[in-house]
C-alpha cells in the first residue's frame, strides 16, 4: 500500500480555538500567532494506493475556493483555486479513478472537497465512482438539524452525498475493513462520531510529492483532530471545538502508548511542518516524534 501526503489547503486559525484550556503564554511559544492571533495550518488529504491498484482518499479537505465567500477567504487565510485536484492531476490520478473516500469526520475542512460547483449552480460531487464511507454516528448527528451543533455542519456540503445513497457506506463501530488494510475506527472526542484511519500492510510505502519519504512501518494511523498536530500529542493541547474532550484525551491515552511502543507512523492533518511520524516518550512532552516525515517547501 502506497500512501502519498497532499497539501490540500492552508489555514488560518484562532490560536485559542486550536488549543483549548491551554493559556495562550504556553502555546506561542511553539505556534507563535499573527496580528489576529491566528496560527498556521495545513489541511492534509492522504491518496492511498491499494496493492490491487485502486485509488482512495482518507478525508477531502476544504474543496474549491469558490465555496467560499471572500470574506471567509480572507478570514480563514485559504488561498486560491483547488490544490487537492491539481496535486492528483500532477500525480496522474483523475477524480473518476478515486474507488473510496474514507472521512474522519464532516467538519466542512474534511469534507469541503466532497463536491465541485456546477457552471450553472448547484453542486455535483467530485469524485463521482467512488464510496463514501463514514462513522454512521457523523452522518447521524451531521444530518440531524440538531441546533446544539451550530454552524459546525454546512448542510450544502452534504447536499451531493444525501442525493446518492447509493455511494455513502455509514461504518458502523464494529465494521470490518472498508478495504482491504483500510479500517474507521470511531474515536468520538473531536465529534460523537469522529473517527480514525488504521492502515495495515507488509510494507507501508509512504512518499509525498517531493520526493520524502515516512519512516518504515506496517501500519499508520491518520487520528484526525483528536490528534491534528505534533503539538496536540499532550494530553490537555485539544481543539475548543472537541464537543466530548474528555473522549479526546481518553483516545491519546489508550492509542498513543501502543503506537510508540509497536513502532506506527501517526499521521497529522493540520500539521504545517511533519506529515507524521513515530512517536517516542518523552518526560515533558508526554510524546514526542522519533522518526519524523517533514514537509518539504516547494
Amino acid at each position: 500500500m502506497r500512501i502519498t501526503p497532499i497539501i490540500a489547503s492552508r489555514l488560518l486559525s484562532d490560536g485559542g480555538t486550536t488549543f483549548g484550556v491551554v493559556p495562550k503564554a504556553l502555546w506561542e511559544k511553539v505556534t507563535p500567532p499573527d496580528a489576529s492571533n491566528r496560527v498556521s495550518h495545513n489541511v492534509h488529504v492522504w491518496l492511498v494506493t491499494l496493492d490491487d491498484g485502486r485509488h482512495g482518499l482518507l478525508d477531502l479537505g476544504c474543496g474549491p475556493a469558490e465555496l467560499l465567500s471572500e470574506k471567509e477567504r480572507a478570514q480563514r487565510g485559504v488561498g486560491p483555486g483547488w490544490p487537492l485536484l491539481e496535486a492528483l492531476a500532477r500525480l496522474g490520478v483523475a477524480p473518476e479513478q478515486i474507488d473510496f473516500v474514507a472521512l474522519t469526520h464532516l467538519h466542512w475542512d474534511h469534507v469541503g472537497g466532497a463536491s465541485r460547483c456546477l457552471p450553472g449552480g448547484g453542486r455535483a460531487l467530485a469524485f463521482p465512482n467512488a464510496q463514501h464511507c463514514v462513522s454512521r454516528q457523523e452522518w447521524t448527528d451531521a444530518t440531524s438539524g440538531d441546533p446544539l451543533f451550530y454552524k459546525a455542519y454546512p448542510q450544502a456540503l452534504l447536499a451531493p452525498l444525501r442525493e446518492h445513497p447509493e455511494l455513502l457506506r455509514l461504518v458502523d463501530d464494529a465494521a470490518p475493513e472498508i478495504r482491504p488494510g483500510v479500517q474507521l475506527v470511531r474515536s468520538g472526542g473531536h465529534t460523537r462520531g469522529h473517527a480514525v484511519l488504521v492502515l495495515r500492510g507488509e510494507a507501508l510505502e509512504l512518499v509525498d510529492e517531493q520526493g520524502g519519504r515516512g519512516p518504515a512501518a506496517r501500519e499508520a494511523v491518520l487520528a484526525g483532530d483528536v490528534c491534528p498536530t505534533r503539538h496536540h500529542l499532550r494530553l490537555v493541547f485539544q481543539f475548543a471545538y472537541d464537543t466530548y474532550p474528555l473522549d479526546t484525551r481518553a483516545w491519546k491515552r489508550a492509542w498513543l502508548p501502543r503506537l510508540a511502543a509497536d513502532g506506527a507512523v501517526l499521521l497529522f492533518d493540520h500539521d504545517p511542518q511533519y506529515f507524521g511520524g513515530t512517536l517516542r516518550p518523552d518526560d515533558k512532552l508526554e510524546f514526542a516524534l522519533a522518526a519524523a516525515w517533514p514537509v518539504k517547501q516547494g
